[in-house]
């Protein structure tokens, strides 16, 4: 009788868990993809920030218009250790919607916009909006931030700054045609 409950209990908990897409689904990009052809940005590398907490924070910009958040590596602001990780995990660890999006251009202004995970217990993936100055083709200066899932607007004060990396990842991925 125990076997039997324990399996209806894990079979309704199957059933549940695979209808998550179908009951909270995704938000959509609301920036369309297209390919980056300027020179304001340099794209032949990647663009980092040092966080708060003794952290970097990658990011790689692609002519596709794709723009893609390799994550955060920590305790580190050292930039050959970074690159050590990012070639050790080169495409492994790229497969979450979360650390893609995309980005566009339009004149020294930058927007990107990528999904995040929920800060609260719903599965669905939010989206994250930036906007800044490209102050040269090798710095930004983010200053507006919008997360859909607190619908807030924030003000930030991110400088990235472009390092040349000849081992991109690929942006190939499923998430963004």
């Amino acid at each position: 009788m125990k076997t039997t409950t324990l399996f209806s209990v894990m079979v309704c908990f199957l059933m549940l868990f695979s209808c998550c897409n179908v009951l909270f689904p995704d938000e959509t990009l609301t920036i369309q993809r297209r390919d980056y052809t300027g020179n304001e940005l340099r794209t032949d590398g990647y663009y980092y920030r040092f966080g708060q907490q003794n952290n970097t924070i990658v990011y790689f910009l692609y002519r596709n218009g794709v723009i893609l958040s390799v994550g955060h590596y920590y305790p580190s602001q050292d930039l050959d250790f970074v690159e050590k990780e990012i070639l050790q995990e080169k495409g492994s660890n790229y497969k979450s919607k979360d650390h893609w999006g995309v980005f566009v251009v339009n004149g020294n202004t930058i927007q990107y916009e990528k999904w995040i995970g929920s800060s609260s217990s719903s599965p669905k993936a939010y989206l994250y909006n930036c906007t800044g100055k490209i102050l040269n083709d090798t710095t930004i200066h983010f200053t507006e931030s919008y997360n859909s899932e607190t619908n807030k607007i924030n003000a930030i004060d991110e400088i990235w700054h472009f390092k040349k990396f000849a081992s991109k990842p690929d942006s190939t991925n499923i998430f963004i045609k």
